[in-house]
């Protein structure tokens, strides 16, 4: 999101922070009154009604019926039209893929499973976007991969271990002119498994997220992190590599975890990788997950992480099912939040 001091924003600027502040609070709230815009977002109500008046007249938000009656006259509530505006998300990962629809609040409206051709999915993703493009008023993309991605770029490995890297955001701005957003694929699970646990639990305070969601696969192990409602990438963006914790026999997790194990052996594993994130993030809770996951053992890994460590630092063991399902969700909201061009006004 672009940042304007506020001593140097033109009235050109200040109404498209306006504006950002009130397509994020539409967004999250769902619907909102003009009183209750103004005072989520420090906006006069003056201010407000100009610009949803705008917003109605372009068709950006909809009157969504009238408050609950707290004695006095019902006021109007708004809401962005879901029909108006969408984003394009692909979510990638073991040579797999699928295509989403998504509407301004982040939810799913189709998804569809895209084959790989003779050049990969470079074809079916492309062919893809061009049909939506050709079919929707698309805002924004959304691209999830399964390794690092910096700065636009989706960065992978060689046979030799040598790391390459490929322009993806610049290519896919280029051909469609549209904000592009990178993901890695287990980060946006961890975005998408959070954000249902706070749809659960609606008392969870989305900034206030504090989460490790760990991604157990055929020959890896790694894991996306949300501390303080933010993802944690690291300095280069490696972060979340758990293959690389050492373990008490003095090797790597990845190499323990792809030899046979019994059940014993194989639980005291997940348990030190458990214990590592806990002494480092110190989550309020700790999601599991991934196809060779043994599930069998999340019970008696709750017990030894309850056995080790204090009652502040013992995080909720959670088990999620549905990998790709988080991975969706996850894509659909980041491409959501690129769909309205955002401006913050900040105080010098």
């Amino acid at each position: 999101m672009p940042l304007v001091e506020n001593s140097h924003a033109s009235p050109g600027l200040l109404k498209q922070a306006n504006s950002s502040a009130l397509h994020r609070v539409l967004r999250e709230k769902g619907a909102a009154t003009r009183a209750q815009l103004a005072a989520a977002t420090g906006v006069s109500v003056t201010t407000v009604r100009a610009l949803l008046e705008e917003m109605l007249r372009d068709g950006e938000v909809e009157r969504t019926g009238l408050s609950a009656s707290s004695g006095g006259r019902r006021a109007a509530q708004y809401s962005l039209r879901r029909d108006k505006y969408y984003g394009a998300a692909v979510c990638i990962t073991d040579g797999q893929a699928h295509g989403l629809l998504v509407d301004v609040h982040g939810e799913v409206v189709q998804a569809v499973p895209l084959k790989a051709g003779a050049d990969g999915l470079r074809t079916p993703v492309l062919a893809f976007l061009d049909g939506l493009f050709a079919q929707r008023d698309i805002r924004s993309i959304g691209l999830g991969l399964p390794g690092v991605v910096r700065e636009g770029c989706f960065w992978h490995a060689d046979k030799e271990g040598g790391l390459h890297s490929v322009a993806v955001e610049p290519a896919l701005s280029r051909r469609y002119g549209v904000p592009v957003v990178l993901e890695n694929d287990v980060n946006a699970a961890a975005i998408g498994f959070a954000r249902c646990y706070e749809t659960e639990f609606p008392g969870e305070d989305p900034a206030e997220t504090n989460m490790a969601y760990l991604y157990f696969d055929r020959g890896c192990v790694s894991a996306g992190f949300v501390a303080g409602g933010r993802v944690i990438r690291g300095c280069g963006h490696f972060a979340g590599e758990l293959r690389l914790v050492p373990t008490a026999d003095g090797r790597l997790l990845d190499e323990c975890l792809n030899d046979p194990q019994d059940g014993r052996e194989y639980t005291a594993r997940v348990l030190e990788a458990a214990v590592w994130v806990c002494g480092i993030l110190n989550p309020r809770y700790i999601a599991l997950g991934g196809p060779a996951l043994r599930r069998e053992c999340i019970g008696p890994v709750n017990d030894g992480l309850s056995a080790l460590l204090p009652g502040p630092m013992c995080p909720e063991l959670l088990y999620t099912a549905d990998i790709w399902g988080d991975y969706q969700i996850g894509m659909a909201w980041l491409t959501a939040e690129k769909i309205f061009h955002m401006v913050q006004i900040i105080k010098k």
